[in-house]
Order: C-alpha cells, then sequence, then structure tokens
C-alpha cells in the first residue's frame, strides 16, 4: 500500500512545524544584562556656542577636576571645544562570552517636539561602551535652552545583548537650567 509512505511524510511534516512553532528547539536562554539605576544628571546652557556644562547636584559649576566630576569623554579637546568634557556612563554587564551595544531615546517632560530634536541632534551613544556625549559645531548647531525655564527630558538607554533577545532599559532624568 501507498498510504503507509504518505503517513509518515505528514508525521515527519508534522514534527517539524511543532519544533519550528516551539523556536526551533534551541536551547539557548535569554540574557539579561544587569546594572545600576542611572542617576538624573544636571546641565546649564551657558553658552549655546558650546556643550552644555555639567552642575553639581547645589547647582554650581564643576570648575576644574574634581573628583565627583564623573565620568569624561574621551573625545575631549579644550581646543575646539566640540565635545563635551563630561560623559554619562550607560554600561551594563552580562556573562563572559556575551558583548552589548547600547541606544538611547530623548522625550520631553515639559518641552516639545523642537527642543526634544534638538538635544537629540547633540548627543551622541558609543553603541560598544553605553558612554553618551555632547557633540556639537557651534551656534546653531549646539542645544541653546534661550527660555526662561528649565528643559527637562527624559533620556531612555538600552543595552542589548548581541545575538540574543535579552536587554536592560534604564531611564533618567536630564534637566538642563535656562540661560542666565
Amino acid at each position: 500500500m501507498r498510504i503507509a509512505p504518505a503517513l509518515r511524510t505528514m508525521g515527519l511534516c508534522a514534527a517539524l512545524v511543532t519544533l519550528a512553532a516551539c523556536g526551533g528547539g534551541s536551547d539557548e536562554p535569554e540574557i539579561i544584562p544587569t546594572g545600576s539605576p542611572l542617576a538624573n544628571q544636571l546641565f546649564i546652557d551657558s553658552d549655546s556656542y558650546f556643550p552644555l556644562d555639567k552642575l553639581k547636584s547645589d547647582g554650581s559649576y564643576y570648575v576644574g577636576n574634581e573628583p565627583d566630576f564623573g565620568p569624561r569623554n574621551p573625545a575631549y579637546a579644550a581646543n575646539p571645544r566640540t565635545e563635551s568634557r563630561w560623559a554619562i556612563d550607560t554600561s551594563a554587564s552580562v556573562p563572559a562570552g556575551h558583548t552589548l551595544s547600547y541606544s538611547f531615546k530623548v522625550s520631553g517632560v515639559n518641552v516639545g517636539a523642537a527642543e526634544v530634536a534638538s538635544l537629540t541632534n547633540n548627543l551622541r551613544i558609543q553603541a560598544d561602551t553605553g558612554l553618551i556625549t555632547q557633540s556639537c559645531t557651534g551656534f546653531p548647531n549646539c542645544y541653546d535652552n534661550h527660555s526662561a525655564q528649565d528643559h527637562e527630558f527624559l533620556i531612555t538607554a538600552t543595552a542589548s545583548v548581541n545575538g540574543n533577545k535579552g536587554s536592560l532599559t534604564r531611564k533618567f532624568a536630564l534637566r538642563v537650567k535656562a540661560n542666565n
């Protein structure tokens, strides 16, 4: 009878469909990065021709190499001042043998789409380290808070495991005090 080979073929097809529906039989678990909460950041737009200046939590300027200044932008050069001195570390950790790539998104808290687009155009993230920095080439290409109010943004930083579905998403506020 020719029915038996047809049934075997149908049975084999059904088994393959079942495996495919269950993820193809892959046993690799989802790897979730770990990382500390990200601190809110405070800046002032003291000169719209250059990157923002980082402020201490009490609102005073960092004037030199204070130990609490935090991460620094490896691309910073005093002349020309197109790169921020500061960097915001959004790095995360994964088990050995895995690597991460980083991305971010800017949303406005008390600002509109124009301000979000302007800040987004200036911020950069190093995709392999998670450092967020500011890069701009002078007015009107530098973020400028020329309003009378502080601007507040929500930054969503994501660390994604390369070759895996796992990711870690964290948020922090970035506030830019108004020009004086």
